[in-house]
């Protein structure tokens, strides 16, 4: 499983370059600072507590330095020493020695000292349950605190950097104090607007289930998340809405009953006149009314579909016969229990 790692971006840090007589180069600043509260990072608000890398950090890991967080552009490591790391009570410092026969370090030292770069920017993970979450304020957001997580890389950078990829969710944000709310008007305000927006989504999630009814909220959500059309869902609601008549008039009744010969073979597989193709439609039809699945509805509808459009034009063989294989692949894959 991959570790869920985070990007946090600090503006207007004191973040410096610096140059020796001999020739030695280095960069340094603040990484991070703690018991900060950020701004709105998409419900909640979040702070780092004293000490939350301080395990981590005892146990002497690999950290790195790098330009935007990108992997060729490596300053230095806590691995080699060209990194340290100073955590105090209001933050965790750095210092990273630039190699002057690094033209990447070189170039990010000139950035730096030229003002280009002039934020820093740190990457985390959580250590297991190291996050707590509190009430909404009166904003309607939660605040999390970062209790214990592990520091990956701390890194100068122009811009916040999103990475891709679905294992890595990265966000950033301009972390500043929060201003606090003092007038009773602007308290009460806030207060009303969390509660309209609570009943907004009250409102919005019953108009959708009226909207997909009779389908229960799990069907619809499943149908949200594997993005089914919304004719697919129409249908799966007509073949809903089916079964509660069928249930409730007490005429349910298996479907193949109408559409066998003598011989048990199933009609829609041979189907080839007018008459027979609309037979097909309606047996799958009754078929989808009555399926345990949605992809055993989906196929059905389908196959129906292309029944009536053959019966709707006699003369187009290659509808007929699409259809007839539509029916056996579809009747097969049934009896083979695929569905």
């Amino acid at each position: 499983m991959a570790v869920k790692t985070e990007v946090r971006t600090f503006r207007g840090t004191a973040l410096r370059s610096s140059q020796g007589d001999e020739g030695s180069m280095a960069i340094s600043g603040r990484a991070l600072s703690y018991n900060t509260l950020s701004n709105d990072l998409g419900g909640f608000k979040e702070k780092l507590q004293p000490g939350c890398f301080s395990r981590h950090l005892a146990t002497a890991p690999d950290v790195l330095c790098r330009r935007e967080h990108e992997t060729g552009f490596l300053l230095g490591r806590t691995g080699n020493g060209s990194l340290t790391l100073q955590d105090g009570p209001d933050g965790l410092d750095f210092r990273c020695a630039i190699d002057p026969n690094d033209p990447i370090g070189v170039s990010a030292h000139a950035a730096i000292k030229s003002g280009l770069i002039d934020s820093c920017s740190f990457c985390f993970s959580v250590d297991g349950d190291g996050d707590e979450f509190s009430s909404p304020d009166s904003n309607g957001l939660l605040t999390r605190t970062i209790k214990r997580a592990k520091l990956l890389d701390v890194a100068p950078c122009a811009i916040p950097a999103y990475p891709q990829g679905t294992s890595l969710a990265a966000r950033a944000a301009h972390y500043s104090v929060a201003p606090v709310i003092s007038d009773q008007t602007a308290i009460h305000a806030a207060i009303k607007a969390f509660d309209n927006r609570r009943k907004q989504s009250i409102t919005d999630a019953r108009s959708i289930a009226k909207e997909n009814s009779p389908l229960s909220l799990e069907e619809i959500v499943r149908c949200r998340k594997l993005g089914y059309s919304a004719d697919l869902i129409n249908e799966l609601r007509l073949a809903a809405i089916t079964r509660e008549i069928r249930y409730q008039s007490g005429s349910a009744e298996d479907p193949e009953l109408k559409f066998r010969d003598d011989e048990g073979q199933i009609w829609p597989e041979a189907a080839r006149t007018t008459e027979e193709h609309q037979q097909s439609a309606k047996y799958h039809a009754n078929c989808a009314a009555s399926a345990k699945s949605l992809a055993e509805a989906e196929g059905h509808f389908h196959a129906s579909d292309r029944h009536a459009y053959a019966a709707a034009h006699p003369n187009d063989t290659l509808a007929s016969d699409r259809a007839r294989v539509s029916s056996r692949i579809l009747l097969r894959r049934e009896k083979e229990n695929c569905l």
